[in-house]
């Protein structure tokens, strides 16, 4: 169960959607050759969307972690090793 409602899997689904939107955006604007300023405008802001999805996704690793951390049988060393795994996923689009 997510913790914050941007965690949900219908929020992210939205987000995804409209990344969508935007990338036909860019390919509409390419094909009438418009400016290219303004193409790096929009691809940048597609960028955006793609590492705030990233950060959201680790987010939920990270309250993944923390709450599986308290559970009985669930080893904190093969979960803290994920979610290092997980940050450095993360850093590598940075």
């Amino acid at each position: 169960m997510p913790h914050r409602p941007e965690h949900r899997i219908e929020a992210l689904v939205k987000r995804l959607n409209r990344i969508e939107g935007q990338l036909g955006g860019v390919r509409r604007m390419i094909e009438e050759e418009k400016p290219f300023n303004e193409v790096i405008i929009q691809l940048n802001a597609i960028k955006s969307a793609t590492q705030r999805i990233s950060q959201i996704l680790l987010e939920v690793r990270t309250d993944h972690t923390f709450f599986n951390a308290t559970e009985e049988g669930v080893d904190p060393a093969e979960e803290l090793d994920s979610l290092r795994r997980a940050v450095a996923l993360y850093s590598k689009m940075l």
